[in-house]
Formats: C-alpha cells, sequence, structure tokens
C-alpha cells in the first residue's frame, strides 16, 4: 500500500497550489474569526514597500496592450492601502535591473514587500525568465544574459530582512516571438511558465495563471488577473492567502476556468497587505467587514470580504443579531441580505430567510443564487425544485462559485428530480470546483474513483484524493480517509491514524465520525474497550438520527450506573451547547 500525500501529484488537481486555511484543515470558528479580523495582529506595523513593473512596448517581441496600464493600476492600488511604491514601465534590460536591486537594497529591515511584474516571460528547460522590452536573443543560450531569471530574481530578495516578501508575476502570456525566424528561442510549443517552489521561508509567489497555461488580456485596458487582485486587496481585514484566493475565483469566474491563477507560499506569518490607517480610506464602505460578515460569512463566497465561517460552526443566536443591526445600518446591501439568511437558514427561520435571499437575487449578489439553490433542493418552503436548483447553482458556478460548481457536480451524479445522471458531467464539475481547493470537491472524486464511477476503480487514487480533501478541512474526505486506514484500503491499515482522522472530522460535527468513534472504542480497535467513551459517541450520532448508533447507545445504557449515565449525558449537552449556545 501506498502512502496518499506520495500520491497527490499524480491525482490532486494544481497538487502544488499552497493550502489557503487559516489553520492546518480546520475551518474558523467565529470567535477565532472575530481575533483573526484585528488587521493590526501581526506585522501590521512593518514598513510596506513595492516595486511594480510593467513592460507593454516590446521592440523585438510582440507589443502587449494591458502591462502598463495594469502597473498603474496596482501601483494605485497598493498607494491605497499604504505601501510606499516604485513604479516602472517598459524597462529594458539595464533599467530592469538597475531597478531591482535598488529596490531591494533600499528595503527596510522587517518590511513587507510586494513585487509585482506584468509583461512577457518565457520558460526554457523549467526555468523562467521575465523580458525587458529590448531583449533580442537569438538563441536560448543568451536569455540569462538579456533577460531577468526568475531564479535571480528571488535570490537578489533572499537574503533581505523583510518580514515577507510577495512576488506577484502576470506574466503567464502568449509566445512573445511570433516570428518563425526567432521561434525556436523558446520553442514552437511552449506555452506559460514552469512551475516553482517558493524560493525561501517568508515569500510567496503569485502567478497570474496556473503553470503552462497562458493567461487572456480581457477586453479591456486592464488584464482579469489585475483587475480581480487590485479589487481583492482592497478587502480590509483579508489575510494574504484569501487575497489571492479571492482573486482566483473572481478569475475564474470571467475566464469561465480558461484561467486559474496559481500560488505558491512559505510564509510563515499571519500578514495583511492593508495597513490599518489605509483601510478606511481606500475600501468601497459596501466591501467592509463587519459583525455580520465574521459571524456568518461564507467560505465559498466568491464576493464574500472575509474568510467566514464554515457552517457547521455557524452560530446562529450570535450571527442573526448582528446580522440584524449591519442590515439596518446599510439596508440594500445584498451580502448583508444573504449572510443573514443563512443564519436564519440555520436557524429554522425558512420564510424570513427566503425571502431575503430572493431580495437578493434580484441585486445579482452570487451568495444568494446559492442559497435559493439550496432552499430548491431541499424543498424549504419552497417546492423541491432539482432542475431549478441546477439553474441557480450553474449560474453561480459559471462566475466562479466554487462550492455552486461542486453542488452542480452533486447533481449529475446523482441524477434525481429530472436532472440526468451524467457521472462524466459531475466529473468535469467536481473537477472544476477542485480546481478552487474546493476541499469536498476532492472528498467526491475520492468516492467516485473508489467506485469506479466513469472510470476504473483504483483505491489508491482514492485514498489520496481523500488526502487532499482532508488536508483542505473537509469532514467527509477525513472520514472516508479514516475508513481506508481502518480497513487497509488503498493505504496499509493503521488504526491511529484512522483515530486521529474521526477525531478531527467530530470535531467539525460530522455524524458519521461520531459513530466510528463509538463503534472504535466498543470494538477496541487501536483502543481500549471504552463503554462509556462509546456511549458518549453514540449518544451524538443517536441524537442527529443515526439508527445504528441509537441501537448501540441503548444496549451499552443499559449495561451502566446512573451516575455514569448522567456524566456522559451532561457532557453531550455540552458539546451540543458548543455548537447553538
Amino acid at each position: 500500500m501506498t502512502n496518499p500525500r506520495t500520491l497527490l501529484p499524480q491525482y490532486a488537481f494544481a497538487a502544488v497550489l499552497a493550502v489557503f486555511s487559516i489553520g492546518p484543515g480546520v475551518p474558523l470558528h467565529a470567535q477565532e474569526a472575530v481575533a483573526m479580523a484585528d488587521p493590526v495582529a501581526i506585522a501590521q506595523d512593518a514598513p510596506r514597500h513595492a516595486l511594480v513593473i510593467g513592460n507593454s512596448g516590446y521592440k523585438i517581441a510582440s507589443p502587449l496592450k494591458n502591462p502598463a496600464a495594469d502597473a498603474d493600476l496596482m501601483a494605485e492600488t497598493l498607494g491605497k492601502i499604504g505601501f510606499t511604491v516604485t513604479k516602472v514601465t517598459d524597462a529594458g534590460y539595464v533599467d530592469f535591473n538597475r531597478a531591482v536591486v535598488q529596490y531591494a537594497n533600499s528595503l527596510p529591515d522587517g518590511a513587507i514587500s510586494v513585487v509585482y511584474y506584468a509583461g512577457h516571460g518565457v520558460q526554457v528547460s523549467g526555468q523562467n525568465f521575465l523580458l525587458p522590452v529590448d531583449a533580442d536573443p537569438a538563441s536560448q543560450a543568451d536569455l540569462p544574459f538579456l533577460s531577468m531569471s526568475l531564479d535571480n530574481l528571488l535570490g537578489i530578495f533572499r537574503e533581505r530582512n523583510a518580514a515577507a516578501n510577495i512576488f506577484i508575476l502576470d506574466a503567464c502570456r502568449n509566445n512573445p516571438f511570433e516570428d518563425d525566424a526567432v521561434r525556436s528561442v523558446v520553442g514552437s510549443q511552449t506555452r506559460g511558465l514552469a512551475p516553482v517552489l517558493s524560493g525561501f521561508r517568508g515569500s510567496m509567489i503569485a502567478f497570474s495563471t496556473a503553470p503552462g497555461k497562458v493567461a487572456q488580456d480581457g477586453t479591456g485596458r486592464n488584464s482579469p488577473y489585475s483587475i480581480a487582485l487590485a479589487d481583492a486587496m482592497l478587502r480590509p481585514g483579508l489575510p494574504i492567502e484569501s487575497v489571492f484566493k479571492l482573486a482566483r475565483t473572481q478569475v475564474i469566474g470571467v475566464t469561465d476556468y480558461q484561467q486559474v491563477p496559481w500560488e505558491n507560499s512559505s510564509l510563515t506569518q499571519e500578514i495583511y497587505l492593508a495597513a490599518p490607517a489605509a483601510v478606511a480610506a481606500a475600501v468601497d464602505p459596501q466591501k467592509r467587514v463587519t459583525q455580520c460578515d465574521l459571524m456568518a460569512g461564507h467560505p465559498s463566497d466568491p464576493e464574500r470580504v472575509h474568510v467566514g465561517v464554515d457552517y457547521a460552526l455557524l452560530r446562529p443566536g450570535p450571527a442573526i443579531a448582528a446580522c440584524r443591526a449591519d442590515l439596518v445600518a446599510d439596508p440594500h446591501n445584498p451580502r448583508l441580505m444573504s449572510l443573514l439568511a443563512r443564519a436564519l437558514t440555520k436557524n429554522g427561520e425558512l420564510q424570513e430567510a427566503l425571502a431575503l435571499d430572493e431580495a437578493a437575487v434580484k441585486l445579482g449578489y452570487l451568495g444568494a443564487y446559492h442559497n435559493l439553490g439550496n432552499h430548491y433542493r431541499r424543498g424549504e418552503i419552497v417546492k423541491r425544485d432539482l432542475v431549478k436548483a441546477l439553474e441557480l447553482f450553474t449560474y453561480a458556478a459559471e462566475r466562479g462559485h466554487p462550492e455552486d460548481a461542486y453542488n452542480v457536480g452533486i447533481l449529475y451524479r446523482e441524477g434525481e428530480g429530472g436532472v440526468p445522471q451524467d457521472f462524466s458531467r459531475a466529473h468535469e464539475w467536481f473537477e472544476k470546483a477542485a480546481q478552487q481547493d474546493y476541499p469536498s470537491a476532492f472528498d467526491k472524486l475520492g468516492l467516485m474513483a473508489k467506485s469506479g464511477e466513469g472510470e476504473k476503480a483504483d483505491a489508491e487514487k482514492a485514498a489520496a484524493l481523500f488526502a487532499r480533501g482532508a488536508e483542505l478541512g473537509d469532514s467527509s474526505a477525513m472520514v472516508n480517509l479514516a475508513s481506508a486506514y481502518r480497513k487497509g484500503e488503498g493505504v496499509q491499515q493503521d488504526f491511529d491514524q484512522a483515530f486521529g482522522l474521526y477525531r478531527r472530522a467530530a470535531q467539525l460535527r460530522r455524524t458519521s465520525a461520531y459513530t466510528s468513534l463509538g463503534d472504535i472504542y466498543l470494538k477496541g480497535q487501536g483502543r481500549e474497550v471504552d463503554m462509556t467513551e462509546a456511549l458518549f459517541w453514540f449518544q451524538l450520532a443517536a441524537r442527529q438520527g443515526h439508527g445504528y448508533s441509537q441501537e448501540k447507545a441503548a444496549e451499552i445504557s443499559a449495561g451502566l450506573d446512573a451516575a455514569t449515565l448522567a456524566e456522559v449525558e451532561r457532557r453531550v449537552q455540552n458539546w451540543i451547547n458548543g455548537d447553538f449556545g
């Protein structure tokens, strides 16, 4: 059997992407969200400096329409959020190198540094080169002497004492040497840039599209990537990983999945781009983080302004109070409408939730399309209509909502209520969700691989996909990977690994994890037999209506004394109160 982590590069999508989560695969609790929202929590007194380079007016290589304008947009945006910006456009070899070296040498200790480059970039034999506007290579051997090697660029900053080094490369464009006479410089089939692992600790490298792919210029003055990134940077309270994740979802929506931005991070601290004093002046009031966003924000909403709270951990009482207050202050904000609806739905107040979602849909808010699709899928207040749910989910998914790409996949996989069963379409939509690192998509791809739905059954591939989903925080993937370890399916049997994964899933309130933990204590699999612990976990699952757990809880209860039963009940109530207190 194989360790599923070693299989990820073969089976996971965009496998070298950084894991964007606040913790190691654990969704943010509401109280933690409040604490994390403070933009002065870590490194916020650090000086902020940025070098912005935009090369459009190439002399030999094909000219580009966007980079100079993209540099203007990024320089303006970074300036708004508190950066001291050095901007260079249409830089030749000498000016390009001088700008980089002078900027690096001027960085003060402890600075947050951003280097943004828009222009031509090429890869040769796995090495990436950024091209000055006067680059005129006659062969591949000339490139290191006539361009800026990305390895050299990273090396220049490696020894500086910056708190964080952020490199943003919007350079994954067309072959710059279209003329047949010089096409051999980079190869006629070369596309995009080669994948790069983060060069050193405390750095992040962001690309406008995935390795080997080409970014789009768009139809306006700026590229889709620069527009999305500038918008995301102006969202207050977002950790830097969330800034890039938000930009990625927006680009995916605009380009219909043709362009998927890519990042690799070795940051060791929580970094916020926006300086505290710059936030209030820079941000559109409708994009400011409210208490409603902290308590009820949806983690997969492409238009969110904060990291959000997993539905299982959303506490409806405080969230409803916060959202009502914020909506009174901003009554026409569709985001706040949809978030109040989300909290009301968890609290069972479905009529008001439906009305709010319908109002927000009329205002074009994607999160409301998601909510309304769930109403029709579940038959909440409205008549159950899976075809209508598919229509709503598809609309949001096509515009970059990762959870709704997943939901479309679910409907095609299940094939109910007038939606045809189609494993090929289901796989396609799960892949689109996985490209955005939506955790549950990896779980469903794993289940399809395990059962051979539309493909040959492959237990090792399934375990690798479950591992990726578990790493990203999906509780179902944790349970499925735990079961693989427990049974030795696709991995070496390991009861300790299984127990740890079930326990993590239980913290995320997964009913099947409760049942499995009860079974482990009942049967003594890797643990001593413990009827009190078994009863606790079975009781939690029994409260969710799980039949097998109800039977086992009744059998075990008959053999325990009143004091033990009372203690187990106290623990169960404390667990439940943690969800709804």
